[in-house]
């Protein structure tokens, strides 16, 4: 039998750490779509592709004949299914911070009584699209797979829990149709859990990104998912996000649950070509899997004791693990004292002699060269393809070539650390020196962020506890030490390899040194490998690295172009003041194509000075001559009753829009004055300020969705001397015809950048209330 020597036993984990490696990415595929003659208690792509087909033929906004059509195949679907189903109808103003929304949504509800119930499973998917395109990933087949699923859930007969529906209206308006649905209190937080199903992209695994508050009682159904993915790091990073689903609104409101999404291919999303056509029927399948699982392990479980607190989460290997969050700051201790101990050990045995601390002070070298080799490799893209800026996502239509290459190129870069470092500091020294930023960074992260301890807990105790082995039965071998140090990596890349690949999809190729530095981490743990082998060994595969890496950056390149099936993003709108008869073209556009130039030009100028209901993310205007440039109908504001009393005034406004007019925002001057109230269609909007974010004056405001044809009337009430200056523009889809901008080419389309398609008019600098 061959004698087990230290070089022997490096290669073995180093084959055990690739062999994880490809598991792990294997695990997070989505599984091959089921086909419409899956067996009936399966959830079927192939079945629930004919109702996102129904739900996303064209553009269905809040408010359109599209949406209504929409709504009137999901009710028709829900009862043939054998639901009780109702459309409530309201107008709904959402206040708090940002500009306050105002709308009339129309939520589309379904019960199915549960046979011994303890609480209800409510499943939730936004119906409504945004304007510039179809929206099949985001919502339309997510609205399919909830009817999938529960035409799944039916097969078993009746549930023992109360399986509830709801298709929301308004989420891309700002949330309004759930915001609603919770204000009314419809649902009892205590025994309900919401499953939120949502897209943002078209391709990718189904991930479980966010649980609701007490989520212990929920995230054991999510175990009986085949491949779950979930991390509840994508907790921690969703909070520091200004991004928001259906799910916010219960979460806020006290609610657990989970939210499932499929993020890749963003590219697509929000735009014309989100159509059922480009949605990975892999990815439907997927998130319906996971759903169904969860609600079907939910609807026949106790729900009436919730109430049981937080849990850290994780999944790998396409396991889901979970313990109380009560446990992570006793691990993230444990860790630190498992620490402490190893280096009083390696010391006292003599392994280590010194050299720990510039191990430390050397991991930030191995951190700055992933996130320097990122920055570079992505400006060079950049500087090849100056329209990748434009993707609002920051990824492209293929973006796994430049992850790989990215990725290829992270590691060569450590691994050159590392080769300018080892002559300098022992292998042993350097490692316990990385290894107590582990231990810092377990404690940290389980006092602010317990959902991300886990990544540097969980290595930091199998490492010390491998290589506590190793200094007592390795005798004084140095290299039996760095294969014992090695057993750090293997916990690394089953947790942290699942994290980069989600990272890189939710920050898009432009933010690479975040999953980079990730990557980083996993590689240093590696670095003890190196002492059994072979002296040029590093350098060797740092140097296949990059030719690997270069490789798949240039394939990527070549792969990756813009072409009719991928067009170029550009954003444009036409921007007129009516008090003026000013029009100017504006577009937020880093690196505005051929067309777009055409009526921009290149000149980077503010708009917000003209056009405050315009972000300053616009850099790029430039003026059309009055007598040149369309003159759109603008929206009308007039003055029809106005009293005082006790210092406050009341003003009744009655606005008319213009023909065509999608949605108004009327904003007010605060400077001076003071908006205490407002009232429209039987809701109030807060007074104050709620546009903090404004750089001029106009701080206060709101926007009105699905605007009466004939007019609403508004009511103010206002503080302050004189008149209060008011600004109401008007939002109308489509662009207005011009001889200077030819139809838009088909290798262009329009970006996700707010209403960049919109055509704005505006009046109102002259409005005083």
């Amino acid at each position: 039998m061959a004698r087990i020597t230290p070089r022997r036993a490096a290669v073995a984990v180093l084959l055990l750490v690739i062999t994880l490696t490809g598991w792990s990415l294997y695990t997070l595929q989505p599984p091959d779509p089921a086909s419409a003659s899956a067996p009936a208690r399966e959830f079927s792509a192939g079945r629930a592709m004919k109702d996102a087909e129904a739900v996303a033929r064209t553009p269905h906004p809040m408010g359109s004949a599209g949406a209504a059509q929409v709504r009137r195949h999901l009710e028709q679907r829900l009862a043939d299914l054998g639901g009780k189903v109702s459309v409530e109808t309201s107008t709904v103003a959402v206040n708090g911070e940002g500009t306050a929304k105002v709308g009339e949504v129309a939520n589309v509800f379904a019960s199915f009584p549960g046979s011994d119930p303890t609480g209800t499973v409510l499943l939730v998917a936004h119906y409504d699209s945004v304007p510039a395109g179809p929206g099949a990933a985001d919502n339309g087949v997510n609205v399919a797979a909830v009817l999938e699923v529960v035409r799944a859930l039916r097969e078993d007969g009746a549930t023992r829990n109360t399986v509830d529906v709801l298709f929301t209206d308004g989420e891309e308006s700002g949330l309004l149709g759930s915001h609603d649905f919770v204000v009314k209190k419809a649902a009892d937080p205590a025994k309900t859990v919401v499953l939120n199903l949502e897209a943002r992209g078209v391709s990718g695994p189904s991930i479980m990104f966010e649980s609701g508050r007490r989520n212990s009682g929920a995230l054991p159904a999510l175990g009986d998912a085949a491949r779950p993915v979930a991390t509840s790091l994508a907790d921690e990073i969703y909070r520091l996000m200004s991004n928001h689903t259906d799910f916010s609104e219960f979460k806020e409101a006290g609610f657990t649950g989970l939210n499932f999404a499929f993020i890749d291919g963003s590219a697509r999303y929000h735009t014309a070509s989100d159509t059922t056509a480009k949605v990975d029927r892999g990815s439907l399948q997927h998130q319906g899997d996971s759903v169904l699982a969860a609600a079907r392990a939910l609807s026949g479980a106790p729900l009436g004791s919730l109430d049981r607190g937080d849990d850290t989460y994780f999944t790998f290997l396409g396991l889901l693990v979970h313990y109380a969050q009560s446990l992570v700051l006793v691990l993230a201790l444990l860790a630190v004292l498992a620490y402490a101990a190893t280096v009083w050990y390696a010391r006292r045995t003599g392994a280590l002699s010194g050299g720990s601390i510039k191990g430390a002070l050397g991991f930030f070298g191995a951190l700055a060269a992933s996130w320097f080799t990122a920055f570079c490799l992505w400006s060079l893209a950049v500087l090849i393809r100056p329209q990748y800026e434009n993707l609002l996502m920051g990824d492209t239509y293929r973006p796994e070539w430049y992850r790989t290459a990215f990725i290829a190129f992270g590691f060569a870069a450590v691994l050159a650390w590392y080769q300018l470092l080892r002559r300098r500091i022992p292998v042993l020294a350097l490692t316990l020196g990385i290894w107590g930023w582990f231990a810092f960074l377990a404690l940290v992260t389980a006092v602010l962020a317990p959902g991300a301890a886990y990544l540097f807990t969980w290595p930091l105790l199998v490492g010390c506890a491998a290589l506590a082995a190793a200094l007592r039965w390795g005798g004084s071998d140095a290299q039996w030490h760095a294969v014992g140090a090695s057993a750090a990596a293997l916990p690394a890349v089953l947790l942290f390899l699942p994290v980069v690949a989600l990272i890189f999809p939710t920050l898009g190729i432009g933010a690479a040194p975040v999953p980079l530095i990730l990557c980083a981490f996993i590689t240093v743990l590696l670095v003890p490998l190196t002492g059994p082998l072979p002296r040029r060994a590093p350098a060797l595969t740092g140097l296949v690295a990059a030719t690997a890496g270069t490789a798949l950056l240039l394939t990527g390149m070549k792969a990756d172009g813009f072409a009719p099936e991928r067009p170029a993003h550009t954003s444009l709108a036409y921007l007129w003041d009516a008090d003026r008869s000013q029009g100017t073209w504006a577009s937020s556009d880093s690196s505005p194509p051929a067309w777009t130039r055409k009526v921009t030009g290149l000149e980077r100028g503010p708009v917000a000075d003209r056009f405050p209901t315009f972000p300053p993310v616009l850099p790029y205007a430039a003026h059309a001559p009055a007598a040149a440039g369309p003159a759109p109908a603008a929206p009308k504001a007039t003055v029809a009753a106005e009293t005082t009393a006790g210092g406050e005034r009341t003003v009744r406004l009655k606005v008319t829009p213009a023909p065509g007019t999608s949605y108004l925002t009327l904003m007010a001057d605060v400077s001076r004055h003071t908006v205490k109230e407002a009232s429209l269609l039987g809701v109030k909007v807060d007074g104050g300020v709620n546009r903090p974010f404004s750089e001029g004056p106009w701080k206060w405001g709101f926007v009105l969705w699905s605007v009466p044809a004939d007019g609403v009337e508004i009511t103010l009430r206002l503080s302050g001397e004189g008149k209060v200056p008011l600004w109401l523009t008007g939002y109308t889809p489509g662009l207005p015809q011009s001889p200077a901008l030819p139809p838009m080419p088909a290798h262009l389309t329009w970006s996700t950048h707010g209403d960049a398609l919109t055509n704005v008019t505006a009046a109102g600098r002259g409005i005083r209330a």
